[in-house]
Parts: structure tokens; sequence; C-alpha cells
């Protein structure tokens, strides 16, 4: 079992955040609680574990870790390119500061489905800044990328997605959401298929995200449509102090 320190979402909640990771039924989770408390003084601690790991939710319940959300790993293989000739939208990489400030815009304000923004002790507002600061750590971090979906006419940023390489031809899909204004016209599979293709052309071909099964719309879109196949689920515990 270990600790991890969640600096970005420290940072966004106004107090730390703390992940546990590999944990077990066997592990002694009183002690760990009680050396991570006096380190940190947590606000915040999260564990994920397999959904179907009994014994380990049942051992964090024990200890007052709550169920938030059952999340979703599912994989997709980059085989060929989508035919975007008929959108008239360009698809560009984040590479300036004003670019970068209207995809902010958006990830401060399209999510709705997630553990955060629903958790009353959390909310809305420290949701929104922690989305916008992982998109700025995409922005920064060598491994990761910005990309916007763009209108080439009016200039406004429409979507965006981030991700994270791999490997030569592997990426981790992070973040992705659709205008506010736009949500309604079929964006979101748009985003897709020209990150799917800025991608192939790169040379990535499979590609792993995570998503909260509550979240119908992606759930619907990468699993119904796009052909993302399901590998793994979790559950999501987390407790809550002070």
């Amino acid at each position: 079992m270990e600790i991890e320190h969640l600096e970005i979402d420290s940072t966004a909640f106004g107090g730390n955040v703390l992940a546990i990771h590999g944990f077990s039924a066997n592990d002694d989770l009183a002690s760990a609680e009680r050396s991570y408390v006096d380190k940190y003084r947590p606000m915040y601690v999260s564990c994920k574990v397999p959904i179907d790991a009994l014994a380990e939710i049942a051992a964090l319940e024990q200890h007052g870790f709550n169920f938030v959300e059952c999340q979703l790993r599912s994989t997709i293989r980059l085989a060929n390119r989508h035919d975007t000739s008929k959108f008239p939208y360009v698809f560009e990489r984040v590479t300036t500061e004003d670019a970068l400030a209207d995809v902010l815009k958006i990830a401060g304000a399209t999510f709705v489905d997630d553990r955060f923004c629903k958790d009353p002790r959390i909310g809305k507002p420290a949701s929104s800044e922690r989305y916008r600061r992982y998109v700025e750590k995409s922005f920064k971090t060598g491994d990761e990328a910005v990309y916007r979906l763009c209108d080439p006419q009016t200039k406004r940023t429409l979507a965006f997605k981030t991700h994270r390489y791999v490997g030569d031809d592997e990426v981790l899909f992070l973040l992705g959401g659709v205008h506010p204004g736009y949500k309604t016209v079929g964006l979101g599979v748009v985003n897709e298929y020209f990150e799917f293709n800025e991608l192939y052309d790169k040379g990535i071909r499979k590609g792993t995200t995570h998503i909260s099964a509550a979240n119908y719309p992606v759930f619907n879109l990468e699993i119904g449509r796009l052909g993302f196949r399901v590998v793994a689920a979790f559950a999501v515990m987390r407790k809550m102090y002070g």
C-alpha cells in the first residue's frame, strides 16, 4: 500500500488530498491512516479498488470510506483514419497561452457528471478548478498534449482533448470536453474522430481511458458508438476529514 499526495487536487480543493494505491484487505489500514493523518492532515483521501474486490471494499467501509463512483477502464484500437472532410473545423495542438485560455474556459464549465462536482463536500467550483489545473499540466508537461477543435472562420474554440503518450504507439486519454453552448450538435464524436486521426497519423495504435459509469453520454458515445471495449471496473472510495 502506498500513499500519494495529489498536488493539483490539494491546491484546487484548498486542503491536502491523498490517494491510496495497492490497497489489500490484509493491510493495516488503521496504522497507515494514523501515519498519513499525522503527516498530511488531509481533507480528502481516496482509494480505487476493483469492483469485485469485496473484501477490500468492506475493509475501507469499516474505516469510514464511502463509495462515490464506479469507474470503467476501456481501450480502443486505432486501425484506420476517420473521414472528417465534411466537418468545417480545424483540430490543432494548443501551443499559445491565448488558445489555452479558451480551452480552460471550457474545462471549467463543461464537466457536470464527475464525482467531485456531485459531492456535496466538494462542489462545482472546486471541481472546475481541478479540471482547469489538469489541463494546464498537460499544456506544460512534455509527454502530454492539449488539442482544440476550432472554427477556422471565427477562431472560436468549440471543444478540446488532452492525452498522455505512454509508449511509441499508445496513449492514455485524459480529458475532453465540448463548449457548453455546442453540446447538442454532435461535436463530441467529431472531436473524437479528429483526435483519433491525429494520433493515427503519429503512429499511435492503442488508447486507454477511464470514465464514470454514471456519465451516460460519454459511456454511450465511447462504448456504444466509437468501439471502446471495457477491460476493468473499479469502485472509487473516499473519506473526508475535518
